[in-house]
């Protein structure tokens, strides 16, 4: 194993657990995009469900194919702990619309099926889910989807192999840094060309040294109370998170040339779940309601699929400078942009 993803996957386990939501939502809520004043239109997606041989795991998937019948980058999304496919729907949405082929994972044994408690208790779920060999395999997880989407599921015509993103909410913002940390190093590995973390971590400032060494363009995006969550049911919960400082420190660690930063303002750590969750199993430090989401998972499209265009759209790239201000354009005043 590559020494540097060894660092981070080690580096990593159940102490920090920034990771990630569950939903109670039977289907994901659209994107500001799709929102109008009469209506709300189902956005177009396609379930399919994908089997490892190595691993034995049967993985979730749920597709989304833009409108555009020309070959499109692919956006592979990592969710958050006890999270399934409608992860991050606002935003995987706005990626479609923008014709980007995007695909959502759901992690056996991290998924929504965390809350299953039939069997055993929410913090038995917890402490299995957090185990250190769940960040390989996640990560083994994304490798496989990817191969799938460009040779296995009838849909390569449709994906540029050149033009591949990987993002992730918490649990899987950590799955993003491990694949990006070593992304390109391999003769013949997956063409990854850019990352985005919602949420991202370090156990400490030491761990987040592991992601000097990336090679390509990486987009951390976290808000201003970004810091703990509790998952609970009743009596039976678990706080886990981490400080903002350590979210901060992935960027800071990050190479200079083509690293970003943005803080969203009034905006916390299920802000990034991109879909409505629960307050009875999600602490929250910001309002919860989906009416005060819609505003900074608007943010959260419009800066991310700028990114996804940026360096991996097919049009010839504009001055950095001048693609960082149009972003910076459509922010809240109150959020903060970086870039280095």
């Amino acid at each position: 194993m590559n020494p540097d993803r060894r660092k981070l996957l080690l580096g990593l386990p159940a102490a920090i657990a920034g990771l990630g939501r569950a939903t109670l939502a039977a289907e994901p809520p659209p994107s500001p995009a799709e929102l109008s004043s009469d209506t709300r239109r189902q956005p177009a997606f396609e379930d399919k469900v994908l089997f490892d041989p190595h691993t034995r795991r049967r993985i979730m998937l749920r597709l989304r194919l833009p409108a555009n019948p020309q070959p499109s980058p692919l956006i592979v999304y990592s969710p958050g702990l006890g999270s399934g496919v409608s992860n991050g729907a606002a935003w995987c949405e706005a990626w479609r619309q923008a014709g980007f082929v995007v695909a959502t994972l759901a992690h056996p044994g991290t998924d929504d099926g965390l809350w299953d408690t039939s069997r055993r208790s929410l913090r038995a779920n917890l402490s299995d889910a957090l185990a250190h060999s769940q960040y390989g395999l996640r990560v083994k997880d994304c490798r496989f989807a990817i191969g799938q989407c460009l040779t296995g599921l009838g849909i390569g015509s449709m994906i540029d192999p050149l033009k591949i993103g990987i993002a992730g909410h918490s649990y899987g913002a950590l799955t993003v840094q491990a694949l990006a940390s070593e992304a390109g190093r391999s003769k013949g590995d997956l063409a990854i060309g850019a990352a985005i973390a919602l949420s991202p971590g370090a156990r400490s400032l030491a761990t987040a040294q592991a992601l000097a060494g990336t090679h390509i363009p990486f987009f951390c995006v976290t808000g201003d109370h970004d810091n703990y969550v509790t998952f609970g049911r009743g009596p039976d919960a678990m706080r886990l998170g981490m400080p903002l400082q350590y979210r901060l420190a992935v960027y800071r660690h990050l190479p200079v040339g083509a690293k970003q930063l943005l803080v969203l303002a009034r905006a916390d750590h299920m802000t990034f779940a991109g879909e409505p969750v629960s307050a009875t199993r999600f602490s929250r430090d910001v309002s919860s309601s989906d009416s005060a989401n819609t505003p900074v998972w608007a943010r959260v499209s419009s800066a991310t699929t700028a990114f996804w265009q940026y360096y991996l759209g097919h049009v010839p790239r504009a001055d950095r400078k001048d693609y960082l201000e149009r972003v910076k354009a459509q922010l809240d005043p109150a959020d903060r942009l970086e870039a280095s």
